[in-house]
């Protein structure tokens, strides 16, 4: 699409001169005027019956371009009512001021916001441009446009730098806090595994000392006895085994009566439990002939 846009001081040309003299203009000049005029009205007419030209509304309530749009025109994918929500809210960096960003939460939240506010501020632009190809200026209405743009964005690009710079510096902390925790992790892990390896050691040092001090009582009971006949050292053992057998000979008999007090003792128990069940239920047969004649004794008189 071709705009016809008239030079302000050519057209001022044809209606004075230079000492600001009213002279009226010739036919040609006449005819060059009203030629740009019928060429720039009928530019517009045409931008303004452009379904492109207005926000035109889905069935699905959402404002698309339908049909031929100018190059520069986007089409607008955003629903109404979220695209007026968006714009009611304030400024994002009047919401997010500078310094208020104190936390990994807003921080991320600042940020879902700011892409919300650059879709609105899109879709303003694209709405801003449709309108300006239905106005007489049109490249002053799409430099208005396009520097409202630049200030919501600059606006919403400030609350970025922002949140991004608080979000890496977290990062930073909290990296360089994992770092120190694992290499508090690690110190201690080898203190322990330090500390584990000294009492490896000591027990092994141990080990070795007792190995060694029952070797050298063998080795002294084998100097001990080098100069002792090997028949001898025999029969020393063999008395040694008679004088346990003798011993436990000895103690047999002992160890047989205690075994039959044992038993006694089992008996004389059996015995005494037997007794006392006995007396339990003698008395208590007893108990009930008692019970049974004082209720004989007291209904013999009624029947009297």
């Amino acid at each position: 699409m071709i705009n016809y846009q008239m030079d302000k001081n050519y057209m001022q040309g044809f209606f004075a001169d230079a000492k600001g003299v009213f002279r009226f203009p010739s036919v040609s000049q006449l005819s060059r005027v009203l030629g740009g005029l019928l060429l720039t009205g009928a530019a517009g007419w045409s931008a303004a019956q452009t379904p492109a030209a207005s926000a035109a509304t889905n069935t699905g309530g959402d404002a698309t371009a339908t049909g031929t749009t100018p190059a520069a025109v986007q089409p607008v994918t955003m629903s109404r009512e979220r695209f007026a929500e968006l714009e009611a809210r304030a400024p994002l960096n009047q919401r997010y001021p500078a310094g208020t960003i104190k936390s990994g939460d807003v921080a991320q939240k600042a940020l879902d916001e700011a892409k919300e506010d650059r879709e609105a501020a899109n879709v303003r632009y694209t709405l801003d441009q449709r309108t300006c190809y239905g106005k007489f200026l049109v490249n002053s209405c799409l430099e208005a446009a396009k520097e409202r743009k630049r200030v919501a964005e600059k606006n919403i690009k400030q609350v970025e730098v922002e949140a991004n710079v608080y979000q890496r510096q977290a990062n930073v902390d909290e990296r360089d806090r994992s770092l120190a925790e694992q290499h508090a992790k690690d110190q201690e892990e080898s203190a322990r595994r330090l500390a584990e390896q000294k009492d490896k050691e000591a027990a092994s040092a141990r080990k070795v000392q007792e190995s060694n001090a029952k070797n050298r009582d063998v080795q002294q009971r084998i100097d001990q006895n080098k100069d002792v006949p090997a028949d001898y050292r025999v029969r020393e053992h063999e008395a040694k085994v008679r004088q346990q057998q003798a011993e436990e000979a000895a103690k047999a008999p002992e160890r047989a009566a205690n075994a039959a007090a044992r038993e006694q003792r089992i008996k004389d128990a059996e015995a005494h439990r037997l007794d006392v069940e006995r007396k339990k239920a003698e008395n208590e047969r007893e108990r009930a002939e008692r019970k049974q004649r004082e209720a004989q004794s007291a209904t013999t008189p009624a029947a009297k």
